[in-house]
């Protein structure tokens, strides 16, 4: 056991332990496999998590915009913050706390005086993330002439007409208000469209009047069941809901229409992106679930204390995504899985073909290679790790998230072929040494 814990720990820096990996099981060569996997998926949450605060600290501009909002120094201008058991709660300084928008920089110009400052602009929504968002339907032509018409009208076409023609939504920025007399129209199109969907809307009414569901829920559910037969289906706008969400307008109104430089600030969790002093573009999310009940600023707190909390705030909401990140990066190593498997097997068919090159016999068989190559992997994970860490401060993000990988296949290959040129040179010193003999 002894020897075979030198031999695994040894072989990346020792010729000679590393050597005795092609007499050695496949075995080995599997767990380096593992190990450099979860090395890698480490070092892809740690350059995900660990560069924030310092990018945070040298952005002085969005900064300020943050202070604006929760730290401001006119107090009629600032909006107080209070977590209630992972929520937060939001108003306007002496008000009190309830589900509006309550500031909207792209849009207010009095907002956009008050809290945007250096280009960054602000969103602060409390409204329930399922609000619904009023919209307006149309189609739009796919032969290049962008001709519009109204869904209404799309409708009225053939059904080969239809194919020159693709479905858009336009969110108006406004939340849908489920009146009665809404709901009954949806319900009377319901009711004639199947047998099915009359049922349906039966059901829904007897759990209306047995109490089991709410008037809400049960306009919610028909408004639902009306979208779904009525219009095609939105996977291109929202991922999570079939039908449209007020809280996505932000993102196909702004962000995807290009802004770069926003807070968006929500009763669930907020997302941002600024740039710092030498130019980087960090964009971010973050939630509230560790955050203990009560205010944000104490009472009595002075401007400097005000700021060192909203500080505070702003990185314990980063840090709370770890979880998210460590599900999505244990899922994206997943997918990974045999593009590494592929480094190792190109590294050792390149070892393997530079010691045949140089006629060298010494090892016999690609797979003895293999396991040679196996050998390195777990450190290499290590050395890339720590490497992918260190850049990711000073990287820009789309270089950071291919980094592992790059690092790892570099490690292996130079560590592999000065595996190759060492024995190269000790098989050459023993065949002269048996030809002077």
């Amino acid at each position: 056991m002894k020897k075979w814990f030198k031999f695994f720990s040894l072989s990346f820096f020792s010729h000679k332990w590393a050597k005795e990996g092609a007499r050695r099981g496949y075995g080995n060569s599997f767990l380096g496999f593992i190990l450099a996997l979860i090395f890698l998926w480490v070092s892809f949450i740690g350059a995900e998590m660990l560069p924030f605060s310092s990018n945070y600290k040298n952005s002085p501009d969005f900064r300020e915009s943050v202070y604006s909002v929760f730290a401001n120094a006119d107090l009629d201008l600032r909006i107080d913050a209070e977590f209630e058991n992972g929520a937060l709660k939001l108003i306007k300084h002496g008000g009190e706390f309830a589900e509006e928008l309550l500031v909207n920089t792209f849009e207010n110009e009095l907002d956009r005086q008050n809290y945007s400052k250096n280009g960054y602009h602000v969103i602060v929504d409390t409204r329930s993330a399922d609000t619904l968002a009023e919209f307006e339907a149309y189609c739009i032509s796919n032969d290049g002439k962008e001709m519009v018409i109204t869904y209404d009208e799309y409708l009225t076409l053939s059904e080969v007409a239809r194919l020159n023609f693709d479905f858009r939504l336009r969110y108006t920025g406004n939340a849908l208000e489920l009146t009665d007399e809404l709901v009954g129209s949806y319900k009377q199109y319901l009711e004639g469209t199947s047998e099915e969907n009359r049922l349906e809307v039966e059901k829904l009414a007897s759990d209306l009047d047995d109490g089991a569901i709410t008037k809400e829920e049960y306009a919610r559910a028909i408004y639902e069941l009306y979208f779904v037969n009525y219009y095609p289906a939105i996977t291109d706008y929202e991922a999570t809901s079939k039908v449209p969400l007020l809280r996505n307008y932000y993102y196909h109104q702004y962000i995807k229409e290009g802004n770069d430089k926003y807070l968006f600030v929500f009763d669930d969790y907020m997302a941002g992106c600024f740039e710092t002093k030498s130019g980087r573009q960090v964009a971010f999310y973050g939630f509230y679930d560790n955050m203990e009940n009560g205010s944000l600023i104490v009472d009595g707190a002075s401007q400097e204390e005000a700021k060192s909390l909203v500080d505070g705030f702003m990185k314990d909401s980063y840090r709370a995504i770890w979880i998210l990140n460590v599900y999505a990066y244990a899922m994206n190593i997943f997918s990974l899985i045999p593009f590494i498997a592929l480094m190792l097997l190109v590294a050792a068919l390149l070892t393997y073909s530079v010691l045949k090159l140089r006629y060298v016999d010494s090892i016999t068989s690609l797979g003895g290679m293999f396991k040679i190559v196996g050998s390195f992997a777990s450190a290499s994970g290590v050395i890339a790790a720590i490497l992918t860490v260190m850049l990711a401060f000073f990287a820009p993000r789309e270089i950071v998230n291919v980094l592992p990988l790059v690092l790892f296949f570099a490690v292996l290959v130079v560590r592999s072929v000065a595996f190759a040129i060492k024995e190269s040179k000790l098989y050459k010193q023993q065949l002269e040494q048996e030809e002077s003999e």
